[in-house]
């Protein structure tokens, strides 16, 4: 939860975390993997990435009143790859 206070204002809200799955064509290595891990950590509100090789997947937490999964495909796709 996050809270905020100032004088007499205070503001709470419950952080809003999805996971969303994206299947990913186009990678054929660990370095294809890395690449697409570093893209989707470095966009603002993803808590977490974990990418398999072998399933051809991203598994995505992330704060869904910052992202969308919209923008995690493009995310991807900026990277070179296919979101399918």
């Amino acid at each position: 939860m996050l809270q905020i206070q100032a004088g007499n204002f205070k503001f709470a809200r419950e952080e809003q975390m999805a996971i969303s799955t994206l299947k990913i064509q186009g990678m054929t290595c660990n370095h294809c993997v890395m690449r697409v891990a570093k893209a989707l950590k470095a966009l603002p509100g993803v808590q977490d990435a974990k990418v398999e090789l072998q399933k051809g997947e991203a598994v995505v937490t992330y704060d869904d009143a910052t992202i969308t999964p919209e923008k995690l495909s493009f995310a991807i796709v900026d990277a070179g790859y296919k979101v399918v």
